[in-house]
């Protein structure tokens, strides 16, 4: 073989390589994969149809699923369009997020969701503008306006934070509450 010949073979190892590299991260998340895509790839990444299953030890604590993801690397995040999370509680119960745009923070695992945020749970259906999750903590958190329906209650407020420990929720401030269909009888 030529000079020439080992040029157009090296480039093809290069791209099966880096495509066999995409496949994998895709199937194992977004910081995965971009640990497996070379330095020298340049400094953003953009996908369609991202798939992350975040745990820690062992248990599985939320999922993510976005139509586009754009990774990042001088941030260290990537940016998300059309979000849908799920939140998994101790008891296999879980709560179910969706918004337009996001930004996972790579290294923390950390989430802020904006653009019509909507979270059901059970009975309950929470809106906002813009909410954050804690990895850390496994805590949600807004200082936006957030409604709540659900169980003939309608509950308007400013800022929220909830903990997926315990299951607590605390509305901030300008609290209004309407009950529907209550027999004080």
């Amino acid at each position: 073989m030529g000079v020439r010949q080992y040029g157009i073979v090296g480039l093809m190892l290069v791209v099966l390589g880096g495509t066999w590299a995409a496949y994998c991260g895709l199937r194992q998340g977004p910081e995965t994969m971009v640990s497996t895509v070379p330095k020298d790839q340049g400094e953003d990444i953009n996908l369609s149809q991202i798939h992350h299953v975040a745990s820690r030890d062992g248990i599985k604590e939320w999922i993510l699923d976005a139509d586009s993801a754009q990774y990042q690397r001088t941030e260290n995040k990537t940016v998300l369009r059309h979000i849908s999370a799920t939140f998994y509680l101790k008891d296999s119960r879980s709560i179910h997020l969706t918004s337009r745009d996001g930004i996972l923070l790579t290294e923390t695992k950390d989430l802020e969701v904006s653009g019509d945020v909507v979270v059901r749970s059970g009975p309950f259906e929470l809106n906002t503008e813009r909410l954050h999750y804690d990895h850390k903590n496994r805590s949600i958190f807004t200082d936006g306006r957030v409604v709540m329906k659900g169980r003939g209650m309608d509950l308007t407020g400013k800022g929220l934070v909830f903990s997926l420990n315990t299951e607590r929720a605390l509305i901030k401030g300008d609290v209004e509450a309407l009950f529907k269909h209550v027999s004080l009888l």
